[in-house]
């Protein structure tokens, strides 16, 4: 049976459509949307009017890519930007009138479990403990686990998108604004630091979103794009990362939009992104770093097979 897995991210809505296979399953098709839900009213915890179009036109051409591919199912869950708006439930409820398709909006606790689910099946994480990191538009997800256990996970209130409208950041982007960024975080994650004491994560795990630029980022430039295509997985050498880290701070976004590698719907927000994430290699000595390509909407997908099998 044929099924459709809409993720309604803060930045980007992703829209997957796959089919049972013998082992996981088969992608049919895939397409993402730059809706930006957050943009000018993130902060205020509202979802405002041209964003909110933007949301309700990505899900009719959705539907209608359902509507050809013959799906007979669409699980659709909505993430940080609607969790927090007060006006999440006027959004849903256009939605479903305009095309029928009911959101689901899930826990910070569950969209982290779902994204251990599909990580896991992207690669084999064995059973030392690294971290999984996701960092989207409107949250990140932390969750320290190897192939088998969760040992801990906690989503926060940090995305990209969301500290862009906070701190209001230079572009390109300056020390100052770096240090507020990095003070922040400071403040904001000691629960996630004491974790990390407890649990000692060997590697960074990244999942989907800003990590996928960073990989194509450095294949681009060092490698061949063939180290990518059609995997589910790629280990991101350190010095290739701050190459590419050092690369982004100093751009603007002009400069970045012509980036091999780059996609234009994530050059506003991955400077903040790499800063986030170089601030976490520092601060936790992490000297290994992977990407794994399937995030929430893989997780999703192999729960959903798994509960009917």
């Amino acid at each position: 049976m044929r099924i459709a897995i809409i993720d309604t991210g803060t930045n980007t809505f992703h829209l997957l459509i796959v089919e049972k296979a013998e082992i996981g399953f088969k992608k049919i098709f895939k397409i993402k949307e730059s809706v930006k839900l957050g943009e000018g009213g993130i902060t205020e915890n509202i979802i405002s009017e041209k964003p909110f179009l933007r949301g309700i036109n990505a899900f009719k051409k959705f539907k209608r890519f359902c509507e050809t591919h013959q799906v007979k199912k669409i699980i659709a869950t909505g993430t940080a930007a609607l969790r927090m708006a007060n006006n999440a439930s006027d959004f849903l409820a256009a939605v479903k009138k305009e095309t029928g398709i009911e959101i689901e909006i899930i826990s910070g606790d569950e969209e982290a479990h779902l994204i251990w689910n599909g990580v896991r099946h992207a690669l084999n994480m064995g059973l030392n403990k690294s971290i999984i990191i996701d960092i989207g538009g409107g949250s990140v997800e932390f969750i320290i686990a190897n192939e088998a256990e969760v040992f801990w996970k906690q989503s926060f209130n940090i995305g990209a998108a969301l500290l862009i409208e906070k701190l209001k950041p230079e572009d390109p982007i300056t020390a100052v604004d770096i240090d507020a960024v990095e003070s922040y975080l400071e403040a904001t994650l000691q629960v996630l630091f004491r974790a990390c004491k407890k649990f000692l994560p060997h590697s960074i795990i990244g999942s989907s979103g800003s990590f996928d630029t960073f990989a194509e980022l450095i294949v681009y430039q060092f490698y061949s794009f063939d180290l990518l295509r059609d995997k589910t997985t790629y280990t991101l050498k350190l010095e290739d990362y701050l190459t590419v880290h050092h690369q982004l701070i100093n751009s603007t976004l002009e400069q970045r939009l012509l980036m091999k590698g780059m996609l234009p719907m994530r050059a506003d927000m991955i400077v903040m992104a790499s800063v986030m994430l170089n601030y976490f290699v520092n601060k936790l000595a992490i000297t290994e770093m992977k990407l794994s390509t399937y995030a929430l909407k893989e997780g999703m997908t192999y729960k959903y097979y798994e509960s009917i099998s």
